[in-house]
C-alpha cells in the first residue's frame, strides 16, 4: 500500500532507533513506484532497483550504503551531461551522409482515361 514519505526528521529517529522500520518504508515507496510503472520503462527500473539492492547488500556499514548509492548516482548524471553536451559521439549518427529524398510521385487522373 502506498503512503506518504514521512518528515526528515521521523527518517532521521527511524534510522537510529529503527532501521528495519525505515528499509520498509523504502521498500513500500519503491514497490509503489514501480506497480504504477508500464512497459519499458517499469523493466529498465526494475533493473535499476535490483542493481542498487544489491549494492546495498554489499555495503557492510550505512556510510559505505550512502557513498556506493551517491556514486552510482554521480555516475549517471556524469553519463546524462556526456551525452547532452555531445550527442554527435554518443550516439554514432554519421553527420556527413545525405540523404537521398524521393518524390511521390503526383496521382494519375484516371477521368482522362475514358
Amino acid at each position: 500500500m502506498y503512503r506518504d514519505l514521512p518528515d526528515f526528521d521521523t527518517l532521521v529517529t527511524l534510522h537510529k532507533e529503527q532501521p528495519e522500520e525505515l528499509e520498509r518504508i523504502r521498500t513500500e515507496l519503491t514497490d509503489a513506484i514501480l506497480e504504477n510503472t508500464t512497459g519499458e520503462s517499469r523493466r529498465r527500473l526494475q533493473g535499476l532497483q535490483f542493481r542498487i539492492n544489491m549494492e546495498l547488500r554489499k555495503a557492510r556499514t550505512p556510510e559505505a550504503r550512502v557513498i556506493k548509492i551517491s556514486s552510482m548516482m554521480h555516475e549517471a548524471f556524469a553519463e546524462l551531461n556526456h551525452v547532452l553536451h555531445h550527442p554527435v559521439k554518443t550516439n554514432g549518427a554519421n553527420t556527413n551522409r545525405e540523404a537521398r529524398i524521393i518524390p511521390f510521385s503526383q496521382p494519375r487522373d484516371r477521368s482522362k482515361d475514358h
